[in-house]
């Protein structure tokens, strides 16, 4: 593990050095509201997923 994170972190750093600047790019006219929806939707149920599986796990392993 201690071998994997500096090889992740050098194979992600040569992205940006593959990666084309933009910088008179231009603003997009028109947000996608249905993405965003479908985003915020997704990140809302993951992490009430995330928080009822904690509950769930924290109340299962209660000792009375």
């Amino acid at each position: 593990m201690t071998r994997l994170i500096p090889a992740l972190y050098s194979f992600l750093l040569t992205f940006s050095a593959f990666a084309a600047e933009i910088k008179d790019a231009p603003l997009p006219e028109q947000t996608d509201v249905v993405g965003i929806t479908i985003f915020f939707v997704l990140f809302i149920l993951m992490c009430g997923g995330f928080f009822g599986y904690m509950y769930w796990k924290h109340k299962n392993n209660k000792e009375d």
